[in-house]
């Protein structure tokens, strides 16, 4: 088999294959005699019939096309390797020459991957935050574990801060009403900050049976970017305004809200747990700084091919999320004033982050000759299939496409790591 690029830039390449004779007759072997087992002709047992007649009881044209098509499936993964392409399409094939079973020759145009200089990771020194927790976050969660353990007393009084309302509420905006604006019974704790700012403010004082309307600002930073920094209108009604009597911190106290004897054993359970947390939360955004500081400072150019799958991925998301709702992606836009250009134009940045980040993590298993073998992977589905016995996810395990889902995470958390022990020295 020959092999000759005949044009190549940074993002695509065009090459031809050449095959002769001794190449082609494995192939021609290994085609008729899968053909053969289809032919029924008179004087030949079933499976028998020679070549000649394997061709003419099924046609020339049928058969020279299944030879063609393996012979182009068989040499053209050869190719790409003995070329060292890294083709990130499906190939785009032009026949130039086919003498049949002695002679081919096709032409190929497939699109690169774009190389990735990637900045000096092996530099960085990221001081990873200390975890701290102060007495104030200890005391808020025992004043939670009061609130939990409350008596509550149906109340005809004006709600005022620390009081639960229960309530109906309705957001609009130039009269029409806003997705996810809206609500039956919610249940609200006055001063816990749950609600966007000014919007529980507009609560106190209230009494059971009351309604008003008024206007809210969101956030600019809010994260549903339709709304972020818009005014709503929003319509409530309240349904029950209700008095928390907390309990004193005592020994029956912290026997019934913990295994504890102790106010300070209660508090150094405390401690530790909210110190597992902190501590996941900053590995989790410490993790985040490096990965964005190495694909900020590389230079790297997502394919736009790559984009596109990653812009549907998201969208299958989004309408797997909207699922959960109720609701299809239609009914969404309807709602969001949106066309799909501009929800793929929102989307856009994401998906060109996650593709230049998985170039760029790619490039570093390169570098480091990171991989993962067989043991390795196997392991993994076999720990997935403990955690999820059920007889539906135990088939997907064994998916091809989902074997090189869990080994594509796997080399991700293994490059990720290594970035971590450059960063954390």
């Amino acid at each position: 088999m020959e092999t000759k690029i005949t044009s190549q830039t940074d993002t695509q390449a065009v090459f031809t294959v050449t095959l002769n004779e001794a190449n082609l007759t494995p192939i021609k072997t290994e085609v008729f005699n899968e053909l053969r087992k289809r032919v029924k002709a008179a004087g030949f047992r079933p499976g028998k019939a020679p070549d000649p007649i394997v061709e003419r009881e099924l046609g020339s044209q049928v058969v020279q096309g299944e030879f063609i098509d393996h012979a182009l499936q068989h040499s053209y993964v050869e190719a790409i390797k003995e070329l060292k392409l890294n083709s990130i399409s499906s190939p785009q094939v032009s026949l130039e020459k086919f003498v049949p079973y002695t002679q081919l020759e096709y032409k190929v145009t497939i699109e690169l991957m774009p190389k990735v200089k990637l900045a000096d990771y092996t530099k960085y020194k990221l001081k990873r935050p200390a975890v701290k927790v102060d007495n104030a976050e200890v005391e808020r969660t025992i004043e939670d574990l009061r609130r939990r353990e409350a008596a509550r007393l149906d109340s005809e009084h004006p709600a005022k801060q620390g009081d639960e309302v229960t309530f109906d509420f309705e957001g609009s905006k130039g009269g029409e009403p806003v997705q996810g604006a809206s609500a039956k019974n919610q249940t609200l704790q006055l001063g816990s900050g749950q609600f966007i700012p000014g919007f529980e403010d507009q609560l106190k004082g209230l009494k059971k049976g009351d309604e008003k309307n008024f206007d809210i600002r969101f956030p600019k930073t809010y994260h549903e970017k339709s709304l972020a920094n818009e005014v709503v209108t929003f319509k409530v009604k309240i349904n029950k305004v209700v008095d928390l009597v907390l309990p004193e911190v005592d020994a029956e106290f912290i026997a019934k809200v913990s295994p504890f004897k102790s106010l300070d054993e209660l508090k150094g359970d405390i401690t530790t747990r909210i110190t597992a947390e902190k501590a996941e939360q900053i590995s989790k955004q410490y993790e985040q700084d490096v990965l964005d500081k190495l694909l900020k400072e590389s230079t790297v150019k997502p394919p736009e091919s790559l984009v596109q799958q990653q812009l549907a991925r998201m969208r299958s998301e989004l309408e797997q999320n909207l699922s959960y709702s109720g609701l299809n992606l239609d009914k969404y836009l309807e709602l969001t004033k949106k066309t799909k250009y501009d929800m793929e134009q929102e989307m856009r940045p994401e998906a060109e982050r996650r593709v230049g980040l998985a170039m760029v993590l790619t490039e570093v298993a390169a570098q480091e000759n990171l991989s993962i073998n067989a043991e390795e992977l196997d392991a993994e589905i076999a720990r997935l299939k403990q955690d999820y016995p059920d007889p539906q996810t135990q088939a997907e395990l064994d998916n091809p496409s989902t074997r090189e889902e869990v080994y594509n995470h796997l080399m991700s958390s293994k490059v990720i790591a290594k970035l971590l022990e450059f960063a954390d020295r």
